[in-house]
């Protein structure tokens, strides 16, 4: 049987699919899989099924569904994982962004085109016939288990640092001081990535619609972005994250930032934080991805998915 789950924001597909069971007594022995996955920042449609009642050719055919998402891009950054989860490597000022840029730039993505990994993501790549993720490949967001630190354990948050905004009743709740400790004073240090060519592959970008574009002030997207990394478990160089999104827009006052809601009708295999980077370097201002939700895989809509009680 298959069950058609919505992941929340900040769980890895495997925390989903443990709370689901949760629910369920007559699972509690099932030994189950999920049939596809989405990052823990992304929310929406994840389909879960018992391995023994799902054969591998029915598991490679949902494997291959096509999907649907929105999404919501934020211009002016690029971070090493293509979202806001991610180390940042890039910002510049974009005041000239128009609607009519992003309705031309929907036209050009559509289409099958060949998409390339992100650094930070479950593909897999072989050495001598081995299993083997390199670093910056370390199953971003595996939903086994968390992937080390490229950096160690970094530092941690003390939250009160942080300015007030509309958000704050939700991020600076007292279990999150727990969480993290304070930030530090010293200079950025970007990583360093490796010149290794990733794996690509075609995928099909059947539709992509630009639905709204409006700006945030830094002050609120800080306050959002807190909030999102704060909801994800183990160490995903938390500490690090926010102290870059903590310098580039708290220190320089409170200024705009441009950001782009979409839609997309998207093979199987599509990556849609490599999309909007894709995006970004299109229009020659950088862009990373601040949300993501499944809408649809296949036949399996939102708004017939299981809410799993908490």
């Amino acid at each position: 049987m298959i069950f058609n789950l919505y992941k929340n924001r900040g769980e890895t597909p495997l925390e989903c699919l443990e709370r689901f069971r949760g629910t369920k007594p007559e699972l509690q022995n099932e030994s189950m899989t999920y049939l596809g996955r989405l990052d823990p920042l992304a929310e929406g449609v994840l389909l879960v099924g018992a391995k023994e009642h799902v054969e591998q050719k029915e598991r490679e055919k949902f494997f291959g569904l096509d999907k649907e998402y929105d999404f919501t891009a934020i211009f002016g950054f690029e971070t090493d994982t293509y979202d806001v989860m991610g180390r940042v490597l890039k910002s510049e000022t974009t005041e000239d962004l128009q609607e009519i840029d992003l309705i031309k730039i929907c036209k050009i993505y559509e289409g099958e085109r060949e998409q390339k990994y992100p650094k930070y993501s479950s593909k897999m790549i072989y050495e001598n016939q081995k299993k083997k993720r390199p670093l910056e490949q370390t199953g971003y967001f595996s939903a086994e288990k968390s992937p080390p630190s490229p950096a160690g354990h970094g530092p941690k948050v003390a939250l009160e640092e942080f300015p007030s905004s509309d958000l704050e009743k939700e991020v600076f709740s007292p279990d999150l001081q727990n969480e993290f400790s304070s930030l530090g004073s010293e200079e950025l240090e970007l990583p360093k990535l490796s010149s290794e060519s990733f794996p690509s592959k075609m995928i099909n970008i059947y539709k992509l619609q630009f639905q709204k574009l409006e700006n945030i002030s830094s002050k609120d997207l800080f306050a959002r972005i807190l909030m999102d990394v704060s909801r994800v478990r183990g160490d995903f160089r938390q500490g690090e994250i926010l102290e870059d999104w903590k310098k580039l827009l708290l220190e320089k006052g409170n200024f705009e930032i441009p950001i782009a809601h979409f839609s997309a009708h998207v093979s199987s295999g599509t990556y849609i934080r490599s999309l909007v980077n894709g995006i970004g370097e299109t229009l020659g201002c950088g862009a990373t991805t601040l949300s993501i939700k499944r809408t649809r895989v296949g036949d399996y809509k939102i708004e017939d998915a299981i809410i799993i009680s908490k």
